[in-house]
């Protein structure tokens, strides 16, 4: 009997050990991937909350006839679309228009009410102080954003412009050509944010220069979310980043595009407010931002 006793304990024993749970076991670790694999690297960077994008909109009125809104109210009633949508607006208006358009005094005050802002919009410096005396005349204080610059006059800007009484200072530039009539390689279609230090120099960095530099890249609306892409990807790892989409004012479409209209752009506008680091500013709104986060230069011209 008590060999029975001590043959059965030790058959319960044995089952015990085969059917009781097995210790977890630690997994090894998975094969590094190497650099040729698609994983992505990126470069170090900080939060995309720490990185702000603003983006702005602009338009250019130019002297030939053939630029000119094709009509006023519908114009006007673009501009009160997207503002409404959360655009901001900053618009150039070239000596020719100003001075000869039946209809340019009230798109400036119109458009103005609406909360964009207006430029200086010259091809030649001897205009500046013209053009921001027309606006003041019309009750609308030009910003000091200077467009339609020609790089080779970098050097030649005065402090300030004054014409019948009126005077007006240039703070910031915008875009910059290095030949006129936006022929390909002309324009300056980089992102950036810096104080230019010459004509000769102007893609050098100066901290002590006077003026502040925004490239608004291709001005193109893929363009521009493919930046906030690679922003929140964490690439350009900067405080503050501007870029600028562009109409043409007689065809109210983005620049060079034959399909990017009204609907396009407002489809555009929901897609980027789905990134929490978008802005709406106009181009003075996004230098000053610049300059408020501490002006950190850059340059993507990718």
């Amino acid at each position: 009997m008590k060999k029975l006793f001590t043959l059965v304990i030790g058959f319960l024993l044995l089952t015990a050990c085969v059917t009781a749970p097995s210790a977890p076991q630690t997994q090894p670790p998975p094969d590094s991937v190497s650099p040729t694999e698609s994983q992505p690297t990126l470069s170090p960077a900080p939060a995309t909350s720490d990185t702000t994008l603003y983006i702005s909109a602009t338009l250019h009125i130019e002297s030939k006839f053939d630029s000119w809104p094709a009509d006023t109210e519908s114009f006007l009633n673009f501009l009160q679309q997207t503002t409404d949508a959360g655009i901001r607006w900053s618009i150039g208006g070239d000596i020719g228009w100003l001075e000869n358009a039946d209809d340019a005094q009230e798109i400036v005050q119109r458009s103005a009410a609406m909360g964009a802002q207006w430029d200086n919009h010259a091809h030649s410096p001897n205009d500046l102080g013209k053009i921001a005396s027309i606006l003041s005349s019309w009750g609308v204080t030009p910003t000091g954003v200077v467009s339609g610059f020609l790089i080779q006059d970098f050097d030649g800007l005065q402090s300030s412009y004054a014409y019948q009484g009126n005077s007006w200072s240039p703070s910031v530039i915008w875009g910059g050509v290095v030949c006129p009539g936006h022929k390909e390689g002309c324009d300056d279609l980089s992102v950036s944010l810096y104080r230019p230090t010459s004509s000769s120099q102007f893609e050098v960095h100066d901290p002590s220069g006077k003026l502040i530099k925004l490239g608004g890249g291709s001005h193109q609306l893929a363009d521009a979310e493919a930046l906030a892409a690679h922003i929140a990807q964490g690439q350009h790892p900067y405080p503050v980043i501007g870029y600028t989409i562009m109409v043409e004012p007689e065809t109210l479409r983005i620049s060079t595009s034959a399909t990017d209209d009204v609907n396009v752009i407002l489809a555009f506008v929901e897609r980027m407010n789905a990134y929490p680091f978008v802005r709406w500013a106009t181009i003075a709104e996004t230098a000053q931002a610049w300059a408020d986060a501490g002006e950190v230069a850059f340059q993507i011209n990718d």
